[in-house]
């Protein structure tokens, strides 16, 4: 798309409440199941992907809303992916050893050194954050992590650690009120509806004074992308889109304050090969484009070859939209709150 929408709307906002929003755009089932499941190479699972998102909107449609007041995103219906969508939306291959992220929290906690620290991962993935401070900056006893995937849950498990398979609203046992001097969430964020209920539950479960850090994408980046030919950001995968603003909104709302909110310094190099990647697979989703014919070869060998020519043709293509990329376009975000119950308390 050249440009938002942007359509005058009145639809509450999940973040702060308020009612002044715009409409951006506007996803279709089928084009929201092409995003992640190619009609054309795997009709079946594209047709069981459209209809269970169907399913899930309530309606064949879903509009992506802009808050006027703390400039949140989010998908209107606001309802998350659950677990047969992501069943069939993704072929897992695996999980990243190592992100930016990771590797804020970590050297915090390095120079914190909190006496006897507890920690809580959401959405652990494979444990390839929890593995690198283990020892290092706390004992398997006191980490506990949340996670879905039977893979990633058996990873976590061999390293000695206590892993569950349950949504973090859902841990319920008193003994987890209080109990954790950190909580970390790690590009989940975004996956998740019911923000009231979450951000309190994250209170509940954090000490006063402790550390909540979340990692979430950089809405700079994903507005260039939209804008310029790339990947959508699109539901209901993601359905918020964060922002410093929204995360002060939130914070304020359920007892946090924001410490330090950092974006991702990457280098050109990096954000211009993955902006022509992204620019490349948006392009596979339209029929009998260059790139969805190269995207249906079956021959893996031929597909590899015709990919790297397909990149390289989006490379020249894409060369204006390149000139535009900037230090402020990482793909990451990172936020630091610190819980502090006078805040709870003045706004509860």
């Amino acid at each position: 798309m050249k440009q938002y929408q942007k359509i005058p709307r009145s639809i509450q906002c999940p973040v702060c409440f308020a009612s002044s929003t715009q409409l951006l755009w506007v996803a279709k089932s089928e084009q929201a199941a092409q995003h992640f499941v190619l009609k054309e190479k795997d009709p079946e699972r594209f047709l069981a992907l459209v209809s269970h998102i169907e399913h899930l909107w309530g309606r064949n449609t879903c509009e992506i809303i802009q808050c006027g007041n703390c400039e949140f995103c989010f998908s209107h219906p606001y309802i998350a992916g659950d677990e047969r969508f992501y069943t069939l939306a993704y072929e897992r291959t695996g999980y990243p050893s190592w992100k930016w992220e990771f590797e804020m929290t970590f050297n915090l906690l390095i120079e914190s050194k909190i006496p006897d620290c507890t920690l809580l991962e959401i959405g652990a993935g494979n444990g390839a954050f929890v593995k690198k401070i283990l020892g290092v900056i706390l004992p398997k006893e006191n980490i506990l992590c949340t996670e879905y995937s039977e893979y990633g849950k058996k990873e976590i498990e061999g390293l000695g650690i206590k892993c569950l398979s349950v949504d973090v609203r859902e841990l319920h046992n008193e003994s987890f009120q209080g109990s954790f001097n950190v909580v970390c969430m790690f590009q989940v964020l975004e996956h998740l509806d019911r923000l009231s209920e979450l951000f309190q539950q994250l209170n509940w479960l954090l000490k006063n004074g402790g550390s909540l850090f979340i990692a979430v994408p950089n809405p700079i980046k994903i507005e260039f992308n939209e804008l310029n030919g790339a990947l959508l950001d699109m539901p209901p995968n993601h359905v918020g889109r964060w922002n410093k603003k929204c995360f002060e909104e939130i914070g304020k709302l359920n007892g946090f304050y924001i410490k330090v909110h950092k974006i991702e310094n990457s280098s050109f190099f990096s954000m211009a090969t993955q902006f022509v990647l992204y620019r490349f697979y948006q392009r596979s989703q339209k029929k009998d484009s260059l790139e969805n014919q190269i995207q249906k070869i079956k021959n893996r060998y031929l597909l590899r070859i015709m990919q790297v020519f397909g990149l390289v043709v989006n490379f020249f293509i894409a060369i204006p939209a390149l000139t535009k990329i900037n230090s402020q376009m990482g793909s990451s975000q990172w936020v630091h709150f610190i819980k502090d119950e006078t805040i709870y308390k003045f706004n509860h």
